[in-house]
């Protein structure tokens, strides 16, 4: 059994180490040499290990395992505190999930309006309710109705869906989203031309009895309702598609791996590059028709510098016609020299980052130094520990020099 290492001793070895790395890695300013390579494949095989787990903890478990092998429920009610509802009871004694349900009576009050339920439920694929009959009625229905507020038009919709209370006891019950009946427009425009689709702004839910539910004096007991994404076993087809990739090293089935890659590489040119041009271009050419009337006079002008500024360039770009004419040639030279400007302003920004990056290493070299010393202490430390790492990598290089002489 390993000894335990205090909180303090960790920060220590910790920050030793950091600096080591942070230290040996610069000493390829002087050379390629030995204690470069070594950190570096340090850090690229601390970096695959951590980016491995990551992928398996943050992408593949609960991205796709998960969704596959397990159903994800949210809870919408749970019916175990007291309602102010005529005609419906906390019962603790009957109950199927938590510390109780609602006995409701439907012969006293017909309707249960359900208000301050979660909004959002992202993209269900059904909803699960626990159902208790003390009595069967063979032509009684539960009528449920999902009231929605449609954020594109501002207008509210009703999906709702009926439950036959031919049963006695406790019963589960599922209700697929897609067998609702829908009143209005409860998805907004994106979401019309998908299969999932989100319920992001619900407003209420309501239980309604029909007749013969009220007039049979039937008691029924309600317990925890959820929101549901069922399980999605065709996700395991995606193991297939990776797989494929990995016989890239066998020359006999190599063929398989350009069948996923050509497969992959046509859904992302599709499904996203075609994507994104729609939804970030789009864009971007709507806002280049600015107005110049009707706004004040500082939205104004800079609204006819940005104009003017993006027809220089489109100009300098325009290659179809020789640029003779004073008029192409005037605003094209222009706009070169209006481009140079700007990947000015992007080069000393990554210089500038870089020095950030720089500057945030000397932050934790001197100021993060956990020894207990003064600043000039931790400074001569540091500058000590950067010169034993140069000496170190000079020996290196010195050592290769001559066993390549020696051969």
């Amino acid at each position: 059994m390993l000894p335990p290492i205090s909180e303090e001793s960790l920060k220590m070895l910790t920050y030793w180490i950091g600096a080591i790395c942070t230290l040996g890695i610069y000493t390829i300013l002087y050379r390629e040499n030995r204690v470069y390579r070594i950190l570096e494949h340090f850090y690229i095989g601390l970096a695959l290990g951590f980016g491995l787990v990551e992928t398996v903890n943050k992408v593949l478990d609960p991205q796709w395992f998960r969704p596959m092998a397990t159903e994800s429920s949210v809870t919408i009610m749970s019916f175990d505190k007291q309602p102010e509802l005529p005609g419906v009871y906390l019962d603790k004694n009957m109950k199927r999930v938590g510390d109780g349900s609602w006995r409701w009576k439907p012969s006293e009050n017909n309707q249960i309006r359900l208000v301050g339920v979660p909004p959002d439920w992202g993209a269900p694929n059904y909803l699960k309710l626990w159902l208790h009959l003390d009595s069967a009625v063979p032509k009684g229905q539960i009528k449920v109705a999902i009231q929605i507020r449609n954020p594109d038009t501002g207008k509210e919709a009703i999906m709702s869906k009926e439950i036959e209370t031919n049963f006695s006891g406790w019963r589960e019950i599922r209700l697929e989203l897609g067998d609702f009946q829908i009143q209005g427009e409860p998805y907004r425009e994106f979401e019309k031309v998908g299969k999932y689709r989100v319920l992001g702004d619900v407003v209420a839910i309501e239980f309604s009895a029909n007749d013969q539910l009220a007039k049979s004096k039937a008691t029924v007991h309600l317990d925890e309702l959820r929101h549901c994404i069922g399980y999605r076993w065709w996700w395991a087809f995606a193991m297939i598609v990776g797989l494929m990739y990995y016989t890239v090293l066998s020359p006999r089935f190599g063929w398989m791996s350009r069948l996923s890659l050509g497969f992959l590489m046509s859904l992302w040119a599709a499904g996203f590059t075609f994507k994104a041009f729609v939804i970030q271009v789009s864009p971007q050419i709507k806002d280049s028709f600015r107005p110049i009337f009707g706004v004040d006079f500082v939205t104004a002008f800079n609204n006819i510098v940005f104009v003017a500024v993006l027809l220089c360039v489109m100009v300098y770009f325009f290659f179809s016609i020789e640029h003779r004419h004073i008029l192409i040639r005037g605003p094209a030279s222009l706009g070169r020299w209006l481009l140079m400007l700007t990947f000015g302003i992007v080069f000393g920004n990554t210089v500038m980052g870089r020095f950030s990056l720089f500057i945030s290493r000397l932050d934790f070299l001197l100021l993060q130094n956990p020894v207990e010393a003064s600043k000039w202490t931790k400074l001569g430390i540091v500058i000590a520990l950067a010169i034993l790492l140069f000496l170190l990598s000079f020996l290196s290089v010195e050592y290769e020099q001559r066993r390549v002489q020696r051969a």
